[in-house]
């Protein structure tokens, strides 16, 4: 009994047809169908006056127009007020659409913004690492200079030999180191190391006498050119422990 003439809405609205029996109700469904609102939405009004949606258009009180004017065009104009704040269906997939699509791009900013403080972060890690980088090659150079400086000032050639053994071993070593370290570099360059069959370590002597393990060469009047006598045993701080152990 309703069917909506034009499919488009203009600006002076709608233009339906409607059968004389049809209630107000059934033309309030299809236009909140056509709207895509709810029927509570809105209402039907007449000359200022709001209309019954369970009566007809004559029920309601309007005048119809007769066959003669309805073939000469002539309609009967009903308003429809839609309440504050309602809103259409078409508005609504505008909004949501705009939602989406601010939403979108909120998230592509806010992808882009985390990206770009990742790529920051990640750049000034390895501007900071080239730095640290820079400082440990800085720092270990001068390190390496230093030792080489201290080297030059405490370098020390002893001549060493094993008791009762031949011939002998000039060892370049340094006046600053202790006897044992000085042993152990002695033990490295005559690949006499600690093993299961051989315990102890060297113990080197100078002038007859053990030389005090914890003592530097210089402290233990140990000068450039001197001889040192060695032997393998046990014995106190005197012993000079293999590269691969700690000191008893």
């Amino acid at each position: 009994p309703v069917r909506t003439i034009y499919e488009d809405i203009p600006e002076g609205g709608f233009v339906v047809k409607m059968a004389k029996s049809c209630k107000l109700l059934e033309l309030k469904v299809a236009l909140a169908q056509k709207l895509r609102i709810s029927e509570e939405s809105f209402t039907f009004a007449y000359e200022g006056e709001e209309m019954d949606n369970e009566k007809t258009i004559k029920e309601n009180g309007i005048p119809e127009p007769g066959p003669a004017a309805r073939r000469a065009g002539a309609k009967v104009d009903l308003l429809f007020l839609i309440k504050d704040g309602v809103e259409l269906g078409a508005q609504r997939e505008r909004r949501e659409a705009q939602e989406r699509a601010a939403e979108a791009e909120r998230l592509r900013q806010q992808e882009e913004a985390q990206k770009k403080q990742e790529e920051d972060e990640k750049r000034a890690r390895e501007e900071e690492e080239v730095k640290m980088a820079a400082k440990r090659k800085a720092d270990a150079e001068a390190e390496q200079r230093r030792q080489d400086e201290a080297r030059r000032a405490h370098r020390c050639v002893l001549r060493c030999l094993e008791i009762g053994g031949g011939g002998g071993k000039e060892l370049i070593t340094a006046s600053n180191l202790t006897v044992v370290e000085v042993a152990r570099q002695l033990c490295r360059e005559l690949n006499m190391l600690r093993d299961d069959e051989h315990r102890g370590g060297l113990v080197l002597l100078h002038e007859g006498q053990p030389l005090p393990g914890r003592q530097t060469l210089q402290d233990a009047g140990v000068h450039d050119g001197d001889e040192v006598m060695y032997f393998w045993g046990e014995g106190g701080e005197a012993v000079a422990l293999g590269a691969d152990m700690e000191p008893a």
